[in-house]
């Protein structure tokens, strides 16, 4: 199954990109809400999170797995059908006030022109997170 891959060195400790990534006020920061992001929901483990962008619909992500420091994990279980049940996740690799921040976008039936789009956009988002 293809996958989207993506990964981002960055200046900060693991606990800062660990709040941008598990937290609303977090995610806003890099999905931000003057380029037509909101953000609302659950953040806890189990909790639902969705991510409406602009006029063009929504995505709601089951909070599947948070590791604190380390690791964030979704699931898609509402929106676009191509997302249906894939998996986003997040792993950081912590080197003293540097991390290596790993993407995955897991779980797609095929290569489409919708991935492509969103492969993109998420080395956009990716390369946001600081």
């Amino acid at each position: 199954m293809p996958a989207i891959k993506h990964h981002a060195p960055i200046t900060a400790p693991a606990e800062k990109i660990y709040h941008l990534l598990n937290t609303i006020t977090g995610l806003e920061k890099w999905l931000r809400t003057e380029d037509g992001w909101k953000i609302t929901g659950d953040e806890q483990p189990g909790g639902i999170l969705t991510f409406h962008y602009k006029e063009n619909g929504f995505h709601q992500m089951k909070v599947v797995k948070l590791k604190p420091h380390e690791t964030v994990n979704w699931e898609c279980t509402s929106g676009h059908p191509e997302w249906l049940n894939t998996t986003v996740n997040f792993a950081i690799e912590a080197n003293d006030d540097k991390c290596m921040l790993s993407f995955g976008h897991e779980g797609w039936a095929e290569k489409t022109g919708f991935y492509s789009e969103c492969h993109d956009a998420w080395g956009k988002y990716v390369a946001e997170i600081k």
